[in-house]
């Protein structure tokens, strides 16, 4: 069904103020639409989607907003917005869209519907004390919910007294996942004694899939989840999968009878991006991406033996698919891998959906427009822009966008994104800025990649070349890729960025000596290394909520297991205290030169603040070289306010323009202490 589109509808914004013929501003960063979800009707027929966008200046400060749309597949009304964003999803029925509210009669969470053709809001769950997240049973008859556990009642009671004390590492609850029969309103515990990461229902509905952690804590999410089978009708949960590290997405086969996954292929993978598939009843896991230099995003069946899984290959995204019935074989007649059918290349967006037999729909980007609604008809029709969001951006003049490959000095490629200044003058080399990524564990794609911490089309725009790394380390090129930094941070992949700009310069497209570094968490960690350990390269740096000294950084954070298991050869701190040293940059902070700008929360359970304090002190009192510490209160591992992301860009953006500037010298003077904010 619906085999073309005879009409696509533009869902019309006004131009923001200041829209410029060249060059995005900061305030258009903040305006920016951005489709995060969308979700097919049963029937295909209408797609359900998911806009956020930044609170304006006239909302004041606080999070992003979130406005839910519905409209027709085939583009032949406006989208439609509905009541609200939180926890959408269709009811097996097809006929109404079901979301997570509030009445005024009860302050709880529950799950609310409206028809698909409008009308009034139904509330269809009346749970006592709510749920946090829902799934609807296929056949609609029942859902299976989370919540958080009570405090115990002695906890309780000393709360409400006044003692909130935090026991560290021991003041957690537990997210259980529960059952709500829609006939009678029964309500059933499923889980105890453990914390549910996610969960999928069988095509039956009668056992559900569930990632359970031992405590909800971030580092039990993060390397102890298991895959568990939950009976709901007996009550029994037993173990499916003792998968051995990180774990993302699942999805059953249509008979039910195997489970894919997306996993860690070992304990020390730094990135859950392998796929695998394990029989329900002998509990047998096979490989189906070994060897693969990608990484798997989501896995799709497409019938009882052929998988469709979601890749990035480097900076592109593809769909491949496999037959799980055409494999091939070792010597002793074991199953090494099935066979890839089928590979073509997707728009760049991470979660992926059928739309009705062999179509698709999806959320995803492209390097001149952020996420819009995306659908393909059939295995045979090109892709399509359903929805489209930020019109205005047409009226503004973007850098153009190229991927890059290089060789670094070992011969091993590296690949990412350049983007060019707007409208700079021929053979013109202009200053160059490198954006790190985080992680390492994650990379850039050839889709939108301009944020409020990441603004490459603003430097663009003021006539900087920018450039976008998938140094080693970086997800989407395989495991060994991923794992090429391990015992080994910032040894060969710090020397991946200094290739990169002597690659650039011997191309005659940037001057070496004003090259500036910007970055948050791991990428904060490179910007702090470069302004110390190599600042004769670098003129400017600014480090976000960054690691400064190894050793105690995982002695404060919330992943020391992460951080042993993954990163660091399972040694422990004390068992590399030198090394560990000599890869800080504290270390190295009385030999800084770069003017370097740090930034962080002061709630931050990742990246203690303290971190990104010693370094600004350490740099401040040894040495005469410009150095600023800006700490937003409440935030956290990033900036979750409006009003803290827009000064973070704006004081990176500033920074870098003056210390980057032809003229500027590593001691001119800092930019003063307080800066304008043009509203937006």
């Amino acid at each position: 069904m619906h085999k073309t589109f005879p009409l696509v509808l533009a869902l019309t914004a006004l131009a923001p103020a200041g829209v410029l013929a060249q060059g995005l501003t900061p305030q258009q960063v903040m305006q920016l639409d951005h489709v995060v979800e969308a979700l097919p009707s049963p029937d295909g027929s209408h797609i359900a989607y998911v806009v956020r966008r930044q609170r304006s200046s006239e909302e004041g400060a606080g999070g992003s907003n979130a406005t839910a749309w519905l409209v027709p597949v085939d583009g032949s009304t406006a989208p439609r917005e509905l009541p609200t964003a939180g926890g959408l999803a269709w009811h097996p029925d097809g006929e109404r869209i079901t979301f997570l509210g509030r009445s005024s009669a009860d302050p709880s969470t529950q799950v609310f519907a409206i028809s698909l053709n409008g009308g009034a809001v139904d509330q269809i769950t009346s749970i006592d004390g709510g749920l946090r997240s829902y799934q609807w049973r296929p056949d609609g008859g029942a859902l299976a919910f989370t919540r958080m556990d009570p405090f115990p009642e002695a906890q309780a009671a000393a709360r409400e007294r006044g003692f909130e004390v935090e026991v560290v590492d021991e003041d957690w609850r537990d997210i259980s996942l529960w059952h709500w029969n829609a006939a009678s309103g029964a309500v059933k515990r499923l889980t105890q004694g453990s914390t549910v990461q996610s969960f999928v229902w069988s095509p039956d509905g009668e056992r559900i899939a569930a990632g359970l952690s031992p405590r909800n804590l971030t580092d039990d999410h993060y390397m102890f989840t298991r895959i568990w089978e939950v009976v709901p009708e007996s009550g029994e949960v037993s173990l499916l999968v003792d998968n051995p590290g990180k774990l993302s997405t699942a999805a059953w086969s249509p008979d039910g009878t195997q489970l894919a996954f997306v996993g860690a292929w070992d304990r020390r993978d730094p990135h859950a991006g392998s796929l695998f598939v394990v029989d329900r009843q002998s509990r047998e896991v096979t490989p189906i991406t070994e060897g693969f230099a990608g990484m798997v995003h989501e896995p799709v069946w497409r019938s009882d033996h052929v998988l469709d899984a979601l890749c990035s290959v480097g900076v592109f995204h593809e769909l491949r698919t496999f037959d799980l019935n055409d494999v091939t074989r070792a010597a002793d007649g074991s199953t090494v891998s099935p066979q890839m059918v089928l590979s073509e290349r997707v728009p760049q967006g991470d979660h992926l959906h059928r739309l009705g037999d062999d179509g698709w729909v999806m959320a995803a980007s492209t390097p001149s427009h952020p996420a819009e609604v995306f659908v393909k008809a059939d295995r045979t029709a090109s892709w399509q822009q359903l929805t489209h969001h930020n019109t205005w951006l047409s009226d503004v003049k973007l850098g153009r966008q190229q991927v890059v490959r290089f060789d670094a000095r070992d011969g091993l490629e590296i690949e990412g994104m350049l983007i060019h200044p707007v409208d700079a003058a021929p053979a013109t080399r202009t200053a160059l800025v490198i954006v790190a990524h985080g992680g390492p564990e994650s990379h850039y794609s050839n889709a939108w990649i301009t944020r409020y911490s990441e603004p490459g089309q603003v430097l663009a725009g003021m006539g900087y070349t920018v450039w976008y790394p998938n140094y080693r380390a970086s997800t989407g090129y395989g495991v060994d890729f991923a794992k090429a930094d391990h015992g080994d941070p910032m040894g060969s992949e710090f020397d991946d960025h200094l290739d990169a700009i002597a690659h650039f310069a011997g191309r005659g497209l940037i001057d070496p000596d004003r090259v500036g570094v910007i970055g948050g968490s791991y990428g904060g960690y490179t910007a702090a290394w470069a302004a110390t350990r190599h600042t004769r390269h670098f003129k400017a740096a600014v480090s976000f909520v960054p690691f400064v000294d190894i050793r105690t950084k995982w002695l404060t954070s919330d992943i020391p297991y992460e951080f042993y298991h993954v990163h660091y050869q399972e040694k422990w701190p004390h068992e590399q205290t030198g090394f560990l040293a000599d890869r800080s940059p504290l270390t190295w902070a009385h030999q800084c030169e770069t003017p370097l700008l740090l930034c962080g929360g002061d709630a931050d359970p990742r990246v203690h603040p303290s971190q990104p304090f010693m370094l600004y002190r350490a740099v401040k009192f040894s040495t005469e070289t410009p150095t600023r510490y800006i700490r937003y209160p409440g935030e956290g591992h990033g900036n979750a306010r409006n009003v803290y992301r827009y000064d973070y860009m704006l004081r990176g953006i500033r920074w870098l323009d003056h210390y980057l500037q032809p003229g500027a010298t590593r001691s001119t003077p800092m930019p003063p202490r307080d800066i304008e904010y043009p509203k937006w």
